[in-house]
């Protein structure tokens, strides 16, 4: 069958539970992303338009500013302990397994009451009703199916939504993942009233004095290893405090984009002892298996991971990694 088959009677029968259920927990992955944002909020502007309740909880306690455009942006909350949430069913966003739900995981109701909306490797299954696709560039963009096979009418805001988790996961659809069907869907909300130059100047062109300081600093200090097929990439903890992680992002794309290389790799110490890892990769390399060989996944071309040790520790144990995947 069709991919574009699949996903039409998956839409719709994800559409006919949305009218049918009410009361949604919305949610997304920890650390969440562009898409990850714009997803969650794409959806919660479709239960509007049904007339139904929902309610938007991250792990995260704070949010990337540089969404705050999006409607909605503020009513997003941060899972708390004491919180008092009415939710009796749940569509879960841009989340392969339960483990990058966060805390939460403890608000969802049983699996027959879940959707789930992604385009990552599975990892787990969690929920009764599934569109994954690891082919489409983003969770936003399977949101879009839905809104499509509904024929539900797409107001700017929605547009706005749709449009940024698109070109954010995308890189402005420049990356390998960008498909005529995600030109086609970008085109349709700019004539819905999207401003593309607004919004790509928001997410990608708008950084703090700080953060243009700190990439100048990853770029000079950057090195390779294995006769330069890998570059890295290494901020400290103390850079990382006086920098908001989603503005210095671009440096994990910034570690690939170097001639003769093949995998970029993007270290910041978040806490002492603690990294987190981006990977990349081009020529068909895979890094998934090496994000996944410390618990970590993602994409083929674009995954992540967290190692504790020192810097030469954590460094040390990723080249070896990759150099079994070259």
């Amino acid at each position: 069958m069709e991919a574009k088959k699949i996903h039409r009677e998956i839409s719709e029968e994800i559409y006919a539970f949305l009218r049918k259920n009410d009361n949604y927990l919305l949610s997304a992955h920890v650390n969440a992303d562009g898409d990850a944002i714009a997803s969650v909020i794409a959806m919660g502007l479709l239960l509007e338009k049904l007339d139904k309740q929902y309610e938007m909880v991250l792990h995260d306690q704070e949010l990337d500013f540089r969404f705050t455009y999006l409607k909605n942006f503020k009513k997003i909350k941060p899972f708390s302990k004491n919180g008092i949430y009415k939710i009796k069913n749940a569509v879960i966003l841009d989340v392969p397994g339960l483990k990058r739900l966060g805390d939460v995981a403890a608000l969802l109701p049983e699996k027959s009451q879940i959707i789930k909306i992604d385009h990552h490797p599975v990892e787990d299954d969690f929920a009764s009703l599934n569109l994954v696709d690891e082919e489409a560039s983003s969770s936003t963009r399977l949101v879009y199916e839905i809104i499509e096979a509904a024929g539900m009418e797409i107001d700017t805001d929605m547009a706005n939504a749709i449009y940024t988790g698109i070109i954010y996961d995308t890189g402005r659809l420049s990356f390998s993942n960008t498909s005529s069907r995600d030109l086609y869907i970008c085109g349709r909300m700019i004539d819905l009233g999207v401003d593309p130059s607004e919004i790509t100047n928001r997410i990608f062109f708008e950084n703090s004095f700080e953060a243009l300081r700190t990439i100048g600093k990853g770029l000079a200090t950057m090195e390779n290893y294995l006769d330069g097929q890998v570059n890295v990439i290494y901020l400290d903890n103390d850079t990382m405090k006086s920098n908001h992680q989603g503005e210095i992002e671009e440096l994990a794309n910034y570690s690939v984009a170097i001639r003769g290389g093949k995998v970029g790799v993007f270290i910041r110490e978040v806490n002492p002892g603690l990294h987190k890892i981006s990977l990349r990769a081009k020529y068909g390399i895979n890094v998934n298996s090496v994000a996944r060989a410390f618990n970590g996944g993602g994409h083929t071309r674009a995954a992540g991971c967290r190692i504790e040790g020192s810097k030469s520790e954590v460094i040390d144990k990723l080249i070896r990694e990759i150099a079994r995947s070259l």
